[in-house]
């Protein structure tokens, strides 16, 4: 299969990103105007990178280049009929300075058909109408209003870095990993290692809606077999994150929030206050409290729901959570 990448060159674009790692990896004849060298492994200046390059940047062996030809624009308007399938990666960005919606009319009226894929990974919620209209449109933060002319798509955790991420719950020794997207101060983690490290020793790591609802953070977090804390994941949009499991994320949430609520977990100093009333016994319950807390205190009823949880959370991430879910869409 002869397939044409059109790409932007303003930088890293997570979706863009994704779909060209994807493609790279697979038995394709790749056409492109621009690779983006970041992906691959001979790129000296990952740590400028937005996210300082974790996860999905520097990853590809860069023998991988010899698949990809680079074309011209020239080229590609002479070739345009060869190709079997073209994919516009960033539709709102532009490359040379020119508008890639303006480069896609002119393909277009080279052609005599509208198979020509085009992803919107912005986070607004606003699409190019006019060309969603002659084209298999895909929206990553899509809407209702638009559910007639464009298609779901999401982020993805890239393949082939998962197996050195793997992690088993009963190797996890604390409830809540100390990084939180609401709070600037938790940004501490300066490599990729000790980033994931802190994801991967936890049951729960934290995540939010920020600019748009779609994160590579969720996927981040899934990868290591950690839960997602999620607030108010009720009031995503349908088409968003389409295939993520809401009603499985709530009762996550629920979970997480007896676990760190509840009293009837962890002895608080408080209930340890109460229950002990001499100074002897208070030393021996402050010894309680802290083995109860080395272990996380976690009763055996909740550590079932979390095991089951996190099967199920595992179960759809493996299926609509890595690059491979790009497979069904540009089938």
């Amino acid at each position: 299969m002869k397939l044409l990448l059109v790409n932007s060159d303003n930088g890293p674009d997570y979706l863009s990103d994704l779909i060209n790692y994807f493609f790279i990896h697979k038995e394709v004849e790749i056409n492109t105007n621009y690779c983006p060298q970041y992906l691959f492994k001979d790129y000296k200046f990952k740590e400028s990178l937005y996210g300082k390059g974790f996860t999905l940047y520097g990853k590809i062996n860069s023998f991988y280049k010899e698949k990809i030809n680079q074309l011209t624009l020239i080229e590609i308007k002479d070739r345009i009929k060869e190709f079997d399938l073209i994919i516009f990666t960033s539709i709102n960005r532009s490359f040379n300075e020119i508008p890639l919606s303006n480069l896609f009319f002119t393909l277009k009226s080279l052609l005599n058909h509208n198979e020509i894929y085009v992803v919107d990974g912005e986070d607004h919620q606003n699409i190019n109408l006019e060309i969603a209209q002659n084209s298999k449109y895909f929206k990553r933060e899509l809407t209702e209003k638009y559910k007639n002319v464009a298609r779901p798509i999401s982020f993805s955790y890239p393949e082939f870095e998962l197996e050195n991420n793997y992690a088993l719950l009963e190797n996890k020794n604390q409830i809540l990993a100390p990084m939180d997207p609401r709070y600037l101060p938790s940004y501490i983690f300066e490599n990729e290692k000790d980033y994931y490290e802190q994801y991967r020793k936890s049951i729960f790591g934290t995540t939010t809606k920020k600019g748009g609802w779609d994160c590579m953070r969720h996927y981040e977090i899934l990868s290591v077999q950690t839960l997602l804390y999620f607030p108010k994941i009720e009031n995503k949009p349908k088409l968003t994150m389409s295939s993520f499991p809401v009603r499985l994320q709530l009762n996550v949430n629920n979970i997480f929030q007896n676990l760190m609520l509840s009293d009837n977990n962890i002895d608080t100093l408080e209930n340890i206050r109460l229950k002990y009333y001499s100074k002897s016994k208070i030393k021996y319950g402050l010894r309680r409290v802290n083995t109860k807390l080395s272990k996380l205190k976690i009763t055996k009823n909740n550590l079932h729901k979390i095991e089951q949880l996190n099967k199920e959370f595992n179960y759809w991430f493996l299926n609509y959570g890595t690059t491979d879910i790009y497979n069904k869409i540009f089938s």
